[in-house]
């Protein structure tokens, strides 16, 4: 099999975040791996498994400043599935991750159940855009505010599971499918991001001792639900279940793109408090990040340092990143700032950076 090679989807012109993201997530990649985080006890996974030819998941985590919060920074762990039977599942799924990731900056100034909503909200009518219907995708999302409250967001079937090493493994979300949403049978969605007006997400604010928090596609929990629980608790540390979950997959059939995302909560929280070092993006393969460099009262243009690279990174998309840093803004009317004044993304101008994850890719695993 190939490294994964997508054209980027369009996005709304003007929206540089998120068409960075977008393009940093349609990069060519290896089939398989995996990024530990060691700065938020985090781990990252994806292996596009042994039937298909083109890995539609997407799982990423964002991590931004108390500074361009609102006072607090957060923590954003996301899973999404995009649905192969539907138009251009891969590219949903990047968008649903990209627009989600820019509405937590867009409506940031909101408490942390309301920007979860919003922004889920609008993931859902930015891939509705793009393929009005005709294709989506599953998305499951932790929130983790590192002064104790955490949210759960899904839509779909990809699923979140709590755990304690040693002990339980308990699922926080229900499929929006047939069999589990209305007692029907089949696994059809009835519900996802794409679908335009009606869709309702389920939102729950997670409270309990929990250990650890799994977010997967169904190419891992399609496994054993008895195995995956002995994985999850008995494993020394994440990154060893995240292996081991992925090598299952494939001993047993590898028959869908499998991934998931492994978060220690224990951990997390004394991490992530004292960061201000505005915006971290992680995948299975590198980091991004994002830097304010001013406020300004033009749209923000993205910086690519020139020193950096990322191992497998397609030309387009090479020239796709270029290309947003050589876009000329708009120039507006300046204005006094007023104390009043709530910042939006578009007041900021960025830097972005690219660098190669400590994290290993699994070519050479000889569990395939």
């Amino acid at each position: 099999m190939t490294d994964r090679v997508m054209r980027p989807p369009q996005i709304e012109p003007g929206n540089a975040f998120q068409e960075c993201i977008s393009t940093w997530l349609s990069r060519s990649v290896p089939e398989r791996g995996q990024n530990l985080c060691t700065d938020l006890a985090i781990v990252l996974a994806t292996d596009v498994g042994l039937q298909r030819s083109e890995n539609q998941d997407r799982v990423a985590a964002l991590r931004f400043s108390a500074r361009q919060s609102g006072g607090r920074p957060i923590v954003a762990v996301a899973v999404a599935d995009g649905m192969g039977g539907m138009r251009d599942g891969g590219k949903c799924a990047t968008i649903a991750i990209s627009s989600f990731f820019y509405g937590l900056l867009r409506y940031r100034n909101r408490g942390l159940y309301q920007c979860a909503y919003a922004s889920v909200d609008y993931a859902n009518r930015s891939v509705y855009s793009f393929a009005r219907g005709l294709g989506g995708t599953t998305l499951s999302v932790v929130l983790i505010d590192p002064d104790g409250e955490t949210i759960l967001v899904n839509v779909g079937d990809s699923r979140v599971y709590s755990f304690v090493p040693g002990g339980s493994v308990h699922r926080l979300t229900v499929d929006d499918s047939l069999e589990e949403a209305v007692g029907g049978y089949g696994r059809e969605l009835v519900q996802f991001i794409g679908m335009g007006n009606g869709m309702r997400p389920h939102l729950r604010t997670l409270s309990g001792d929990a250990g650890g928090l799994a977010l997967t596609t169904d190419g891992i929990h399609y496994i054993d639900a008895g195995t995956l629980s002995s994985v999850l608790t008995n494993a020394a540390e994440p990154k060893l279940a995240a292996e081991r979950l992925l090598a299952l997959s494939r001993w047993c059939g590898g028959h869908d793109n499998a991934s998931l995302a492994l978060i220690n909560l224990k951990a997390q929280p004394a991490e992530a408090r004292g960061f201000d070092g505005g915006v971290q993006v992680w995948d299975p393969f590198a980091a991004l990040t994002i830097a304010w460099l001013n406020s300004v009262a033009e749209v923000p243009l993205p910086q690519v340092a020139s020193d950096t690279q990322v191992e497998g990174r397609s030309l387009q998309n090479e020239e796709r990143l270029k290309d947003l840093t050589e876009r000329k803004a708009p120039k507006r009317r300046a204005r006094k700032t007023r104390k009043s004044d709530k910042p939006e993304i578009d007041d900021v101008q960025l830097e972005i950076q690219i660098e190669k994850s400590g994290g290993r890719n699994d070519d050479d695993d000889t569990s395939r």
